[in-house]
């Protein structure tokens, strides 16, 4: 049991670093074009082709670990990310920084999905929703930690050195992994055959479907909520990039109320605490249309918008992981790449809108989700399980 308690102390820390540097290169761009005589334009594509292969990894990690184990990815993935990381930080022109940005994101993608998996095989169900929300809320802490560590050693250092430290870091948590990780479950060879096929079955399944539709949509409004707030605010009341990040930081105090989703799921059950985290998501985006002149109360606002995010991110990877129950690395594999996309969809959506017409479309989102929530909770009103 206290092996259990440092194992998943372990994966909360790996979830942060790893989703860290999703977001690295953002607030570095004009440094690092400096530095490989580029331009900041050319540099960004390092970012795009880094989600692409991510997103690729995500896929692929899933269904390998139902064949050779899943203790055995996380440690091979996290040896390949310190590899892959530290191969960045000796890019010697743009197209070499995209091409190991890229290597870089598909070993990366060995961790979420597989982690969620592992969770769900090692621990008992009140915990696991726990230790699902901390991780969540660490991916989301992870995208003002990761754009703060890069740019604090860039300015005292260098580029180089803020790849060079991640890849330090994945090393650590490799060596910790390896002896403090316990085996779990391993699919024989007979089964292995099936478990690409399934993989493409899950998809048939309606109660999925629906989960992942609001899987979508969870990072789409976290990333399009944050990247539209920071064009108005900049736009049209001039604020400094610091400033503008001191507003992230106080929104993202509202993954703390994620650590409650796990009592909120065992006093209610899975289906109400899922309208409970759609219903505050609705209710924060409709007072800030109301409100969306004041930068104030959209900022304490974000607080239950950023709460709402953190909520449903756990319930729906609880939901997933019962339903995709015979395939469940599968199951989040998609999980990881739908949400994914979804945050890749989101600056598209905030670019083509005025900010105020962007609070319109999520707040639609909302309710389109408690549409779908509602269809769950009869597909499954007799299973006492949900």
């Amino acid at each position: 049991m206290k092996q259990l308690r440092y194992v998943g102390i372990l994966l909360v820390i790996t979830g942060i670093f790893v989703a860290s540097n999703i977001y690295t290169l953002i607030p570095i761009y004009d440094q690092v074009a400096a530095g490989l005589h580029s331009s900041p334009k050319l540099i960004i594509w390092g970012s795009s082709i880094f989600s692409l292969c991510y997103a690729v990894g995500l896929l692929c990690f899933g269904p390998l670990s139902e064949i050779i184990g899943r203790k055995k990815v996380i440690v091979i993935g996290l040896l390949l990310s310190c590899i892959t990381t530290a191969v960045v930080g000796w890019s010697f022109n743009h197209w070499s920084l995209i091409l190991f940005r890229g290597i870089q994101g598909f070993a990366l993608g060995s961790f979420a999905p597989v982690a969620f998996a592992y969770i769900f095989e090692l621990y008992p169900e009140k915990k696991r929703t726990l230790l699902l929300a901390l991780i969540n809320s660490g991916f989301l802490m992870a995208g003002i930690l990761g754009q703060l560590i890069s740019s604090f050693l860039t300015l005292h250092y260098s580029w180089e050195v803020v790849f060079f430290s991640f890849a330090c870091i994945y090393f650590s948590l490799f060596f910790l992994s390896y002896f403090l990780l316990p085996n779990t479950h391993q699919q024989t060879s007979s089964t292995s055959r099936r478990i690409w096929r399934d993989f493409f079955l899950l998809l048939k399944d309606k109660n999925l479907l629906s989960c992942y539709m609001i899987t979508f949509t969870l990072l789409l409004s976290f990333v399009a909520f944050y990247d539209g707030l920071g064009r108005m605010l900049t736009t049209h009341y001039e604020i400094d990039s610091q400033s503008l990040m001191v507003i992230r930081a106080i929104g993202i105090i509202g993954t703390i109320f994620s650590i409650f989703t796990g009592r909120l799921i065992n006093r209610y059950g899975l289906n109400r605490a899922l309208v409970v985290g759609l219903t505050l998501g609705i209710s924060s985006t409709f007072f800030m249309i109301v409100l969306n002149h004041q930068i104030l109360a959209i900022t304490i606002l974000s607080i239950l918008f950023v709460s709402s995010i953190s909520m449903l991110i756990p319930i729906m990877i609880t939901y997933i992981g019962k339903i995709g129950n015979h395939a469940r690395g599968s199951a989040l594999s998609l999980y990881s790449f739908v949400l994914l996309v979804g945050a890749s969809v989101g600056p598209i959506l905030a670019s083509f809108m005025p900010f105020l017409s962007l609070l319109k479309v999520l707040l639609f989102l909302f309710f389109t989700n408690l549409i779908i929530a509602r269809i769950l909770q009869l597909r499954n009103e007799d299973n006492t399980s949900l």
